[in-house]
């Protein structure tokens, strides 16, 4: 199946995959990353520590809340499930 832009699951999808790195960045740091959105286009991302210090502090995780919050969408995920 595949879900396209468009399609009502495409968000929660976005929101809920794991990308398909992830193992390779815990293994290289030794211990499980910390995923976080791209301020761009929502797309998880694993981050090591120091990468997680910059996205919360170097304002891009600022940007990523500006950009949820400015879409209009307030549908909650338990909203969205519920449908």
């Amino acid at each position: 199946m595949l879900i396209l832009p468009g399609d009502p699951l495409f968000d929660l999808t976005l929101a809920t995959s794991l990308p398909p790195d992830w193992q390779a960045v815990a293994s290289a740091i030794n211990q499980p990353p910390v995923f976080v959105a791209s301020a761009a286009d929502g797309i998880l991302r694993p981050a090591t520590p120091k990468e997680t210090i910059e996205y919360l502090y170097g304002g891009e995780y600022d940007e990523r809340n500006d950009s949820i919050n400015d879409d209009g969408d307030d549908l909650a995920i338990s909203e969205f499930i519920e449908r």
